[in-house]
């Protein structure tokens, strides 16, 4: 309410103030055109004052007067004095008559000819001014001299000797007429209001000017409205006395001032105006908020809540949830993003409970099949010790190298291996191998430097080795042909782990390499416990894609089994599935 009021009040003395100002400004365009006028005729009178000419011919007129020669005078002013005065008011619309006096007597008259006979030295306008240095102005003259019908504006200056001998002798006065209604025009053009009345009053008090066509105030009223105001002259001046906003103002040209009187209703009438549009303006923008604020609770608000409320429900692991959506904002693209994640996180859930299923029943899977190192150690080393006994050598090789291997694969306990022990068990299975054929085996390292010290999932060589050489070499090794197998690895992009397996066996058929990954693989020694298809699932499971087996084969020519796999140079190096990997085995 407080805040209301304030605006109000604010409004209304801003409104006020601008008003006021503005009727200011109009109060000095009038007075500036009445500067303007006077300026204009005083600049007349010195012209005049300064005119050699006009000087010759007053004289020579005037010694014609005081001859006794009237129409020698007559002529003479009509010759010597026209000529000059008419291209002086030449463009000049304001002036009614003008006429040139000497001693009471008219000797020119511009524009209405005035007999030379006229006689005006008791006429009180003449016998006022008459010797006095100023300028006079008569406001509302009715029916001047006699003469002229109407009212008029009268202007009177003596002019002096100022050429002769006697400078503060006047040798005539030079008197000028303006119909009132031009007077009162040019203070009416300025005026904002039809009712206001204003007054330009002179130094000892008179009234120069007014716009007498708007009924007036009482002169007496006037004048006491006139004695509230301030008498210092070197500012404008407004107040509000008895009804009526009062604005003067003094000027510096004429010592003139000029005094306006605007009644305070139009004042109190444009800034209600403005408080009423203001009113109107406000209600029309609370209507506004209303609606706003039903929009954004609608389309904002109560989707911002159900979304909390959704996202509470999910912290409390409830993930068969799903907002409806109604609206395609960026509120709806928010609950259709929540709306997708929940869906992955369900997914994820789904998929991580399948990956432990099949961890545990590897795991199991494995448990199976392992069997007690220290009794496997301990019957080993009894074969190896017959063997030496029997002096078979080889045989008592083989059983080292099996031992070692099988300590090594046994007793590894971690799911990656460095790659080069993971190179090393492979060495000692191939000399197995190769005791097993009489050396016919050959194989080839091209390990690279900078993949010696990576990390590798375990025991996922082995298989792959012995299955080149059961499957793809074992004719060759039969037979006596050369037979070889390739080992390599190498990094690509710098983020990549390639190992390779290349023997130049038999190959595999087309037929069997279009879903060889895919199915169990008949392929596979039933003495293998883990096969192709198990290392590429394991690798997959483990680090989801482009990560697991590929194959290169052409039947009768060679085998070439590439792993893939990620660079891993710490052991506890883990890949995390991402929402790609799930939503491609979802």
């Amino acid at each position: 309410m407080a805040l209301s009021y304030y605006s109000y009040y604010n409004i209304k003395t801003n409104t006020q103030q601008d008003l006021v100002n503005t009727i200011s400004f109009d109060m000095r365009q009038s007075q500036s055109s009445l500067d303007n006028l006077y300026t204009r005729f005083q600049k007349y009178t010195d012209i005049l004052s300064n005119s050699t000419t006009f000087y010759n011919a007053v004289i020579s007129t005037s010694n014609d007067m005081k001859n006794g020669k009237i129409q020698q005078a007559k002529y003479s002013g009509a010759i010597n004095l026209d000529p000059q005065i008419k291209s002086l008011f030449a463009t000049d619309d304001v002036i009614s008559a003008a006429m040139v006096v000497i001693d009471g007597r008219v000797v020119y008259s511009y524009k209405d000819f005035v007999s030379i006979m006229n006689n005006f030295k008791d006429n009180p306008i003449i016998v006022n001014t008459k010797n006095t240095p100023n300028m006079h102005w008569f406001s509302n003259q009715s029916s001047p001299f006699g003469l002229f019908d109407g009212n008029y504006t009268i202007i009177t200056k003596n002019i002096y000797d100022i050429i002769g001998n006697n400078p503060t002798e006047s040798i005539c006065q030079f008197v000028i007429l303006i119909n009132q209604q031009k007077i009162t025009d040019l203070l009416n053009d300025h005026l904002r209001f039809a009712d206001s009345i204003i007054r330009v009053i002179d130094e000892n008090g008179n009234m120069i000017a007014g716009n007498d066509s708007v009924p007036q105030t009482s002169e007496e009223h006037f004048n006491k409205i006139i004695q509230q105001m301030p008498s210092d002259q070197n500012s404008t001046h407004t107040k509000y006395i008895d009804n009526y906003l009062v604005l003067q103002s003094f000027s510096a040209t004429s010592n003139w001032h000029i005094v306006q009187l605007s009644p305070a209703k139009h004042v109190t009438k444009a800034s209600s105006s403005i408080i009423f549009f203001t009113i109107f303006l406000i209600a029309g923008l609370l209507i506004i908020m209303f609606l706003f604020s039903f929009f954004i609770s609608k389309e904002i608000i109560l989707p911002i809540k159900r979304l909390a409320h959704a996202m509470k429900k999910v912290g409390e692991k409830n993930i068969k949830i799903e907002i409806v959506q109604h609206s395609k904002n960026e509120i709806g693209e928010i609950i259709s993003g929540f709306n997708q994640m929940v869906k992955r996180i369900d997914n994820l859930f789904t998929l991580t409970i399948e990956i432990e299923g099949k961890k545990r029943k590897s795991e199991i899977d494995m448990l199976k099949y392992q069997i007690n190192p220290h009794f496997l150690y301990n019957t080993i080393n009894s074969i190896r010790f017959s063997a030496m006994n029997h002096k078979d050598e080889i045989t008592a090789t083989m059983l080292v190298t099996l031992s070692r291997l099988l300590r090594n694969t046994l007793s590894h306990t971690s799911h990656v291996i460095q790659w080069g022990e993971e190179i090393q068990n492979i060495k000692d299975y191939i000399i197995l191998q190769q005791l097993r054929y009489d050396n016919q085996l050959n194989v080839a390292y091209n390990i690279g430097e900078n993949t010696q010290y990576l990390f590798v999932p375990h025991m996922i060589l082995q298989p792959i080795v012995e299955n080149s050489i059961m499957h793809g070499l074992n004719q060759k090794l039969n037979s006596g042909d050369f037979a070889s197998v390739i080992i390599s690895s190498y990094l690509k992009d710098n983020h990549i782990h390639i190992i390779s397996v290349y023997d130049n066996g038999v190959g595999i058929a087309d037929s069997i390499m279009e879903n060889i990954l895919e199915h169990n693989s008949t392929i596979v020694s039933d003495s293998l416990q883990i096969g192709l298809v198990n290392i590429h699932k394991r690798i997959r499971l483990q680090y989801g894609e482009p990560y697991g087996i590929e194959l290169e084969s052409a039947a009768g020519e060679y085998s070439n089994v590439k792993i893939i796999l990620p660079v891993l140079k710490n052991i506890e190096d883990e890949l995390p599935i991402s929402f790609e990997h799930i939503e491609n085995y979802s």
